[in-house]
């Protein structure tokens, strides 16, 4: 297995079982208690005055969108280094997407690069916190013009500190997933919104369950995207342990950060604990020299491995983009994910040991620290 989900889920195996035998007990699925009780939750741990709890993490981000009353073409600047969603939901609204490069030393968008490409018709960027590390927000804010709003993928970093806040309280919107392997990860798909504009949350609150702000009286066109009661209890569980959770998950972090420099081989961001800033690493990725002679030493191993991502945004969806970023390119072509989520101690150990054989084998895998 790549994520080891029945380590966490076992440890904390009775108390959701009683959570969902009551939720089941309570016969209310949709909308049941448990679901404003999450939210107010969300809420008091992030600091945000407003919480949403929708279908998916990819829900989060295209009701985001449909919130702030955009046109067809609109400009929408994201990032060229993502997972699907973030264009995705760009393309279903019939928005114009902009993509920038990558900084290839966070493998988060370059912001050195968006002012060049905001004009008029620029009305949103999206940033995401890939793998758990934070985007530079104060970079961004200081180039952000008055009318553009700033959404955060933040599917990836829940539980992250930016200037000493939750990293999900400081874009105009922004977003999560519960999806199994998140941080916050529930048993099956779910999403949450967050916000401090009280005109954004009052649309969004709508478009969520068919538009509607009454039963059958509905004012725009919304989606189906209901967290489900049982979901919800099943989070307010895991929310109770999470920084218990995001402390192992650091450690593991540390711990293939310190392996890899003691074998002087660098090419993944490093740990950044402060109390103004502090990661919420969701899973290791290390650019390699030879991606393909490395992924066949780990299947001789038995050590798993995940490509996040193979394919720039711009390349998705038969897009006609004539765009070749270099670092976004680069980045496609030797990122390499490894064993990671709910870790258990006996395997993580397993694994370095086997690690060690491959480099001994050959260093040429690896980007060597000069």
């Amino acid at each position: 297995m790549f994520n080891d989900l029945d380590i966490y889920n076992q440890n904390k195996k009775k108390k959701i079982v009683k959570s969902i035998n009551k939720a089941i007990d309570e016969n209310n699925f949709i909308f049941g208690k448990n679901i404003k009780k999450f939210e107010k939750k969300l809420s008091q741990f992030t600091k945000s005055k407003y919480v949403v709890s929708v279908g998916s993490g990819t829900d989060a981000l295209l009701i985001s969108l449909l919130s702030l009353n955009l046109k067809k073409d609109d400009e929408v600047i994201l990032p060229s280094f993502s997972w699907l969603s973030v264009i995705e939901v760009v393309l279903l609204l019939k928005l114009k997407p902009i993509f920038v490069d990558t900084n290839i030393k966070d493998f988060n968008l370059d912001t050195s690069k968006i002012a060049n490409l905001i004009s008029k018709k620029t009305k949103v960027i999206i940033s995401t916190s890939l793998f758990g590390r934070t985007c530079d927000f104060n970079s961004i804010k200081k180039i952000l013009p008055k009318k553009v709003f700033l959404i955060e993928d933040g599917a990836q970093n829940f539980g992250s500190i930016y200037n000493k806040k939750s990293s999900l309280n400081i874009a105009n919107i922004s977003c999560t997933s519960f999806f199994p392997t998140k941080n916050l990860g529930s048993f099956g798909d779910g999403g949450a919104i967050f916000t401090n504009n009280k005109n954004i949350y009052d649309k969004i609150i709508i478009l969520r369950n068919h538009g509607q702000k009454k039963y059958s009286y509905a004012d725009l066109p919304g989606l189906n995207s209901r967290l489900g009661t049982i979901q919800a209890s099943i989070l307010i569980e895991k929310l109770s342990t999470i920084k218990l959770k995001l402390a192992k998950q650091i450690k593991l972090y540390k711990n293939y950060q310190e392996f890899f420099l003691k074998n002087k081989i660098i090419g993944f961001p490093l740990f950044r604990d402060k109390k103004k800033l502090s990661d919420a690493n969701s899973s290791f990725n290390i650019l390699v020299k030879n991606r393909n002679t490395f992924i066949k030493e780990l299947k001789k191993n038995n050590i798993d491995y995940k490509i996040y991502y193979p394919k720039p945004l711009y390349s998705q969806y038969k897009l006609k983009k004539n765009i070749k970023y270099r670092n976004t390119e680069y980045i496609c072509k030797r990122i390499i994910s490894l064993p990671f989520n709910d870790l258990s101690k006996k395997r993580s150990t397993n694994i370095f040991k086997k690690l060690q054989k491959i480099i001994f084998k050959d260093r040429s895998i690896f980007f060597e620290k000069t």
